[in-house]
């Protein structure tokens, strides 16, 4: 593994335990001590990551199941520069939740309030998702279109993926999915790698069953060989 290009893979209940080939190429970090953070964390306990995590923005990193998609908050609360935040998931996590708690479903509403962040743009498959405008200003919701998606990128981004939002016959997640096709999902990512990336990181690990974790990791690492070289290029803050 490249000393210059920072891989972590975050280990809380097990889920890359059987990615051998990942596991080869990244940093595994394990939460045995960390309680009472699976689908929301209080604040106060959010700083305990900070402990074990060397929270930089850059490179790849690999959250483990939806249920942790919150940590996305933690990387990008350090970057002191403009920036746009791109995030590909089936769900928009924009949920309130109980006061002084982050949570896998709303932490985008935190994000939103960052100083340095410009917009925060979700990509989605799920014609369901709604959304104002007018109430963050900073929102803005794709349906798969990756020539809109072209016209909003005006700064250097931050990327964030559920794959969640592929359909059921490429991977098998613990969460209500959707029904993008591999070479959309992948087509996306090739176009958002053309632009200055400073960093992505990657959720929507399956339950414990080894054929569904032998294609997850598949895709895992069909997403860290399209930005491996990219970041590492193109980060230069």
């Amino acid at each position: 593994m490249s000393t210059n290009f920072p891989t972590l893979i975050l280990n809380f209940d097990h889920v890359y335990t059987n990615q051998n080939q990942l596991l080869s190429i990244g940093k595994l970090i394990s939460f045995n001590n960390i309680f009472q953070v699976r689908y929301l964390c209080s604040y106060e306990k959010l700083e305990e990551f900070k402990k074990l995590i060397p929270f930089d923005y850059k490179g790849i990193k690999f959250l483990g199941k939806s249920d942790f998609h919150y940590l996305t908050y933690l990387f990008i609360r350090n970057i002191k520069f403009p920036f746009e935040l791109v995030v590909i998931d089936h769900h928009l996590d924009f949920m309130e939740t109980f006061e002084g708690y982050i949570s896998c479903g709303s932490w985008i509403r935190d994000t939103v309030r960052l100083p340095f962040i410009e917009k925060v743009v979700v990509v989605t498959d799920n014609e369901n998702i709604s959304f104002k405008d007018n109430l963050f200003r900073k929102l803005k919701i794709i349906k798969s279109d990756i020539n809109i998606l072209k016209k909003y990128i005006n700064f250097p981004i931050y990327i964030s993926i559920d794959k969640d939002i592929l359909d059921k016959k490429y991977i098998f997640t613990n969460w209500e999915q959707g029904m993008m096709d591999l070479d959309s999902f992948f087509n996306i990512l090739n176009i958002l790698s053309q632009y200055k990336v400073l960093g992505v990181d990657v959720c929507g690990e399956p339950d414990f069953n080894l054929v569904e974790i032998k294609r997850s990791e598949k895709i895992n690492i069909m997403i860290h060989d399209i930005f491996k070289i990219y970041i590492h290029e193109k980060v230069t803050a």
